[in-house]
């Protein structure tokens, strides 16, 4: 029996927790949120869109679109399936319907989120009788930068220093805010917003403030609970002294110097390079004049020798032919030992080493 009660008790809340799911009707509103749906850059995000009454949306269509967008859909549903077309491509693969069609639920999942995501959105559907649509507006937060905090002396004097603080990279536009180091809030009036062509936000501000006031100021910028603080130690710049970087900066300078010299002097006493005097330079400047002057007279007495070469030899073939031609016999019995008369002993030939072997000749 206990047994049995408690089923029923069970039975009965759930009964009273499900949804009523009517017949569908001929005529049906949707149900949206008041208020911008907000999410972060690169998340997941539901767009809420339920039928009223709730009944089963399955036969139905469901068009989800950016607003004057009609055509150009984010997701279609229709005859019972998603359609692939007409999609836009910025959500391929990024949208889905997982409110539960079933219910009466037509909700749209976006997926990684982007910048370009944001603004309005339109649920539509219609049955054969009727449509209904309605708006959906979708913010995406995206967090900025790091404040960049900077002192400058205050043109008044009067010991106050120029505080500025900024930031960049927010969407929508964030909240910044001054504290000193007891986490006092430090009232301002100076501030400035600029949005990009992105659409997203840079903020600054600035402050005069005495840095007998505090240790420390920090500036925070916030958006929905995400937020980015720095700190600085308001200290005006000391004319005459040297600061830290300044002083790191000349000792590098320093440093590299010394190990470019010695460096220098390493590489020349190993190569000789710039060891050279100016009278070493003069000597081989002279040697080299020398040797081009050499080359000079070689190439002039070649071309001499050629020339009284070619004088020698027109001058011979002259003589020759200035003697007349007469009609010689040669007699063996008085030429030379080391030559040899032809048979003809109209010719004469020098022997060689055989010839001379032998000096009997037989003319036939």
């Amino acid at each position: 029996m206990m047994r049995s009660g408690l089923s029923l008790r069970v039975m009965i809340m759930a009964a009273l927790t499900v949804p009523i799911i009517v017949q569908s009707p001929e005529i049906f509103t949707l149900s949206v949120p008041h208020g911008p749906i907000m999410t972060w850059l690169n998340s997941s995000v539901s767009l809420s869109c339920e039928l009223s009454p709730l009944f089963n949306a399955e036969p139905l269509e469901v068009r989800w679109y950016r607003a004057k967008d009609f055509d150009s859909t984010a997701l279609l549903y229709k005859d019972h399936k998603i359609h692939e077309a007409p999609v836009d491509p910025r959500y391929k693969g990024r949208v889905s319907l997982t409110g539960g069609l079933e219910r009466g639920n037509v909700s749209l999942t976006l997926e990684r989120v982007t910048l370009a995501d944001r603004g309005e959105y339109v649920c539509y559907v219609s049955s054969e009788q009727w449509y209904e649509k309605a708006i959906v507006l979708l913010t995406v937060y995206v967090t900025g930068s790091e404040p960049v905090l900077s002192v400058a002396e205050a043109r008044g004097g009067g010991g106050q220093v120029n505080v500025t603080c900024s930031s960049e990279g927010w969407s929508p536009q964030p909240k910044l805010t001054w504290r000193n180091k007891e986490g006092t809030e430090i009232r301002y009036e100076q501030v400035l917003n600029t949005t990009d062509l992105q659409g997203l936000v840079s903020v600054s501000s600035w402050l005069l403030y005495s840095p007998s006031d505090s240790d420390w100021l920090s500036c925070t910028v916030s958006l929905s609970g995400e937020r980015r603080e720095s700190r600085v130690m308001p200290r005006a710049p000391m004319e005459g002294h040297w600061s830290l970087g300044g002083f790191m900066t000349l000792l590098f300078i320093n440093l590299l110097v010394i190990f470019t010299l010695i460096g220098l002097f390493v590489w020349n006493k190993k190569t000789g390079f710039i060891g050279l005097s100016t009278s070493e330079k003069n000597d081989n400047a002279e040697e080299e004049a020398n040797l081009l002057e050499g080359v000079k007279k070689t190439d002039m007495e070649k071309a001499t020798q050629t020339e009284s070469f070619l004088k020698e030899s027109a001058t011979q073939t002259a003589l020759r032919e200035s003697f007349p031609k007469v009609d010689v016999t040669l007699d063996p019995l008085t030429a030379h030992s080391s030559q040899f008369v032809s048979c003809s002993k109209k010719m004469v030939h020098c022997k060689n080493e055989r010839d001379q072997a032998s000096t009997t000749h037989f003319c036939l």
